[in-house]
């Protein structure tokens, strides 16, 4: 006879108050083997369920239309008993039993599922948002709010298109119509924020798949603003290395000897100055350039500033590929590592300055001849002075004292002459005498003989005695000459016109009082200094007006001498001089 429980669906025991199954069904026995009639199932259940059960099956829990619903575990197996709140005549209850074991496996998987999905969408560093098939915002990560400076509900008003820059949407259109038939894809635009600055970003469409249907679009936005500029800057860069005609070398700091640090980075100015590849000179050495004329003391002056890790600039002579000598200007500046434990380098700009030394060479050469000529030209002015100086004087100044004398004796064979004749030949008389003094102070200003005779000393001492009675200066002159003197010559000629050219200065416009005139002299060279306590000059203005300065330096250049000159306004002036008496050359 079939009982009416086994009528009734599902799983269903009958227990009294106690727990005790009074009746079970065939689908109970099948859904559990530990049910079965007279079992307490008080004692089928784990404990942390029993304190459910018997509030369940207590008198107090009677209600007609209400049951209570909780979970179990029983064998390693959940179930769930719904318990019905309207008692049998004895007091007995019916239970439902459902096995949930899979259902609860499930949902605590979908449960971390969701947990990996809101941890994958919020927590992601990047800009997460979820389109829907309009392109409609639907949701965003605060990656997204921070970027675009907008809130989450403000995004969510908008479509994501909006915030593109116009010249982008074109691609972010197709890149959306793609995601949406079922293709992930990718796109790069700009996207301008809430203050208006732009910011680049590769953006990332993936298909949200419910089935076989594409629901909507997720958009992966990451932030290459800052990697793009240092893209660009470094294209830049390798474009202007790559241009510019100066060698550009990076090497490792060690080790610095043999074999040498390696050359890490070289651009292709490299192939232009030694006929080397780039590719051939990575992983060598930068003496790879040097030879046999490669100034040796120029690279111990670079191993010194290396070890100090100090920049350095210098000019050797190095080799290209085929053995060409060059001259190579290099300069040298290390570059310190960022932090501790990275490496550090050094950074080479090797220009070749060939043409430039050749230039500078044929200058030399030419300055040289330039000076070889006004030397030349200066003894002939020379020259021409003695022979005019002494022209005058022998000639001229020996027809005006003989002119003299003649008017004398006819002054005084003449018995009777009026007194006005008389005084006309007196008056003619003085004019000659005047004309003597003035043809011998020509004379000595062209080329005093006193020079020759004697030397600078006495020239010197003749001229300054000259000046102090016509200036009203008050000269002082201070010799050392270690007893006769031995200058003479182009020397003492350049002494002596630097001495004229100082004093006519000083007359000019120093307006001084006294000049300190001090001379020495050794027996390599002589040394003369000049000092006034006149107004003085400023030195910027020294050489632009004027040639007086220039004459004079030029002047001790071509007897390879030393020539300084000081000034400052309200200072005075002191000029110094030194020549070596070996320069004394007469061509």
């Amino acid at each position: 006879m079939t009982s009416p429980i086994d009528t009734l669906p599902g799983a269903i025991l009958r227990l009294d108050p106690t727990g005790r199954i009074c009746e079970i069904n065939e689908a109970a026995r099948m859904l559990h083997s530990s049910f079965a009639s007279q079992e307490n199932l008080f004692d089928l259940i784990e404990p942390n369920g029993r304190a459910e059960l018997t509030s369940s099956l207590s008198p107090d829990f009677i209600s007609r239309d209400s049951f209570n619903e909780f979970e179990v575990l029983s064998n390693g197996r959940r179930f769930r008993l719904t318990v019905a709140g309207k008692p049998c005549a004895d007091w007995s209850r019916f239970v439902q039993v459902t096995d949930i074991t899979e259902y609860r496996v499930l949902s605590e998987r979908l449960a971390i599922n969701e947990q990996r999905y809101r941890s994958l969408f919020f927590q992601n560093p990047d800009a997460v948002c979820c389109l829907d098939k309009e392109g409609r915002l639907v949701e965003t990560n605060h990656c997204t709010e921070h970027l675009t400076g907008y809130s989450s509900e403000e995004l969510c008003r908008c479509y994501w298109e909006s915030l593109v820059d116009p010249s982008d949407r074109q691609s972010a259109r197709e890149s959306f119509d793609a995601a949406l038939a079922g293709n992930s894809c990718s796109y790069r635009c700009k996207v301008a924020n809430r203050d208006g600055d732009q910011a680049m970003l590769q953006v990332t469409y993936i298909p949200i798949f419910v089935g076989a249907e594409v629901v909507g679009v997720f958009g992966v936005a990451r932030d290459k603003t800052e990697r793009y500029r240092l893209e660009e800057s470094r294209r830049l860069l390798q474009s202007c290395m790559a241009q510019i005609q100066d060698v550009i070398i990076i090497t490792e700091t060690s080790p610095l000897d043999e074999p040498g640090p390696r050359i890490i980075y070289v651009n292709d100015g490299v192939e232009r100055m030694t006929g080397y590849k780039p590719r051939d000179v990575l992983g060598q050495t930068p003496r790879l350039f040097q030879g046999p004329e490669t100034d040796r003391a120029a690279l111990k002056r670079i191993r010194k500033a290396l070890e100090a890790c100090e920049p350095i600039k210098e000019v050797v002579v190095n080799y290209c590929k085929d053995g060409q000598p060059f001259w190579n200007e290099i300069e040298i500046v290390p570059i310190p590592a960022r932090r501790p434990g990275e490496r550090s380098y050094f950074a080479a700009v090797q220009r070749d300055i060939t043409r430039a030394k050749q230039r500078e060479a044929e200058l030399c050469h030419s300055q040289e001849e330039l000076r070889r000529l006004s030397r030349a030209q200066e003894s002939i002015l020379e020259q021409e002075r003695r022979r005019i100086a002494r022209d005058l004087h022998d000639e001229l100044g020996q027809t005006l004292t003989a002119l003299k004398l003649s008017l004398g004796v006819t002054v005084n064979e003449l018995e009777q002459v009026s007194a006005d004749h008389a005084r006309r030949v007196a008056n003619l008389t003085e004019l000659v005498d005047g004309a003597v003094e003035k043809v011998r102070e020509i004379s000595s200003n062209l080329r005093p003989a006193i020079l020759d005779d004697l030397g600078f000393e006495a020239a010197a001492e003749w001229f300054l005695e000259k000046c102090a009675g016509r200036d009203d200066l008050d000269v002082q002159w201070h010799c050392d000459s270690s007893g006769q003197s031995r200058v003479k010559g182009e020397v003492a000629t350049a002494l002596f016109r630097i001495l004229q050219e100082c004093m006519t200065n000083i007359s000019r416009h120093s307006n001084a009082s006294s000049v300190i005139i001090d001379y020495l002299e050794s027996e390599r060279s002589a040394s003369l200094e000049i000092r006034d306590d006149g107004v003085g000059f400023d030195p910027g203005l020294l050489g632009r007006t004027g040639f007086g300065l220039v004459g004079m330096r030029e002047r001790v250049a071509m007897l390879h001498g030393d020539l300084t000159v000081e000034s400052a306004a309200g200072k005075g002036v002191r000029v110094s001089v030194d020549l070596p008496l070996e320069a004394e050359i007469h061509d």
